[in-house]
């Protein structure tokens, strides 16, 4: 979301869980973010958050993400997805966790001046799954192999 920004705001020199676990317990409320002279760096991304779950559900583009080719980028994730929401082309990096199968959200934000796709390895989208946590219900969003 990059908190990591909002250098000025003393309560987001923590680590990233406790950052988030304090948003989640509304201890670090938006008022305190937006109240920050550096917040105008993340707005795009803060205004673009409640789409995140609908660019995740999406079939749009998937590319391997190959950091190489970013030189001036420091994400390490192992895909990119690039969507168009809301008329602007959003990026969001996924990388696999230690559980193969198992992504989590590495970097959401709106593309800027460059494309993190330029010159990256497109893939055709065949299965996707979404599982809700909270009831372990499994939704098959995508499904090339049905008949």
């Amino acid at each position: 979301m990059g908190l990591q920004y909002l250098t000025d705001r003393p309560e987001l020199s923590h680590d990233r869980g406790k950052i988030f676990d304090a948003i989640g317990e509304g201890r670090i409320t938006a008022k305190q973010l937006e109240s920050s002279d550096l917040y105008y760096k993340i707005a795009g991304r803060i205004h673009m958050f409640p789409l995140l779950e609908e660019m995740l559900d999406s079939n749009d583009t998937i590319f391997k993400y190959n950091g190489k080719l970013n030189t001036y980028s420091v994400i390490k994730a192992d895909y990119i997805m690039k969507n168009e929401m809301k008329g602007k082309n959003m990026f969001l990096f996924l990388a696999e966790k230690e559980t193969r199968g198992r992504f989590f959200c590495r970097s959401f934000f709106p593309q800027d001046k460059m494309d993190y796709t330029k010159n990256q390895a497109s893939w055709t989208l065949l299965y996707k799954k979404k599982v809700t946590l909270s009831t372990g219900e499994e939704e098959i969003l995508y499904d090339r192999f049905k008949r």
